[in-house]
């Protein structure tokens, strides 16, 4: 669906798609390859103890990672086709919003006097490294370390509606650039003092400054290719943490708490670094957090399902 709606709307999708898959920006993945291999060993494993056979876990584990590397495939190339679907038009009324529910003022500003840029400019690496992992590998974790079916089930929908329904869907309702990329795109000066303070700040020195340079030349140079695009309302970023810290508060208080603060300093550093208004981050927050409350009453209504004779997983065969 994702390549159609490319197709109809762009020239040379595939070749240029695949022409920037190489990438440009030099950003260490070690960690994300080295968490690749330890979890899918933890879910081979798991699948092994649960009765299933070396090649159907090897198989199981395998579509799970082609179910995720389709969706953001798929997530990419209708966030990079989204401009010409609807034109960037809604920073103005963004940002007023974020002034006006921040007394008069823009919340990075709020958050550099609150918190420090020394002490923000230190915490970017949760924005790329461990997010990127829990991003990309989360459904790899339900598949291992989860065994109540009804629970995988919405986390993955919650899941699937952050990437998509938020990332391509919501944001086609108000398409936007963010602060960091404003005044370059609107040919403006509404954010040079926020340009002035990352400078100042080093945020250039780092691989979070290093992706934002990267994403302007992309679309500057109308280049596509794995995630990028632009594109600030709502957050991505947010509503991924969201997720994934409400997994943890429905499977115990000890992780919901590192975890809770983890989207915190997501949503934080989204605004600080200007990625996103902060009315982006509260958006994701609203709505994920409101479907997961629906999702769980809806579970209410249906009946409870037959006790797994063996070892029950999420892939798992009708036929088994």
């Amino acid at each position: 669906m994702a390549l159609g709606l490319a197709v109809s709307f762009r020239d040379n999708v595939l070749e240029d798609f695949l022409a920037a898959m190489g990438g440009d920006i030099d950003m260490p993945l070690y960690g994300l390859w080295a968490m690749v291999a330890l979890v899918s060993l933890w879910a081979l494993r798991t699948e092994r103890r649960r009765g299933a056979a070396p090649g159907l876990a090897m198989r199981r584990l395998g579509l799970v990672f082609a179910g995720v590397l389709a969706l953001h495939i798929g997530f990419t190339l209708v966030k990079t086709t989204m401009p010409q679907i609807v034109p960037y038009y809604a920073d103005p009324s963004l940002t007023a919003l974020d002034a006006w529910l921040h007394g008069d003022t823009d919340p990075w500003r709020v958050l550099e006097q609150l918190l420090g840029d020394r002490l923000l400019v230190r915490l970017t690496p949760l924005y790329q490294g461990p997010w990127l992992i829990l991003a990309f590998l989360f459904p790899v974790i339900l598949l291992a370390g989860d065994e109540e079916p009804r629970r995988v089930r919405r986390f993955l929908v919650l899941y699937t509606v952050a990437w998509i329904g938020m990332g391509n869907v919501v944001a086609l309702m108000g398409m936007s650039v963010g602060p960091v990329f404003h005044d370059r795109f609107y040919d403006s000066t509404r954010f040079a003092a926020l340009t002035r303070n990352l400078q100042d700040a080093g945020l250039d020195g780092t691989v979070m400054g290093a992706l934002q340079q990267h994403l302007w030349s992309m679309y500057a140079a109308g280049r596509e290719g794995f995630g990028t695009g632009l594109s600030a309302f709502p957050s991505v970023h947010v509503a991924v943490a969201t997720v994934v810290a409400l997994y943890c508060a429905e499977r115990s208080l000890l992780l919901a708490i590192p975890a809770g603060l983890f989207a915190g300093t997501i949503l934080i550093l989204s605004v600080w670094s200007g990625y996103h208004y902060a009315v982006d981050g509260y958006v994701s927050v609203l709505l994920i957090a409101g479907l997961w409350v629906g999702l769980r009453r809806l579970a209410r209504f249906r009946p409870p399902e037959a006790a797994p004779t063996r070892g029950w997983h999420p892939a798992a065969d009708p036929a088994e």
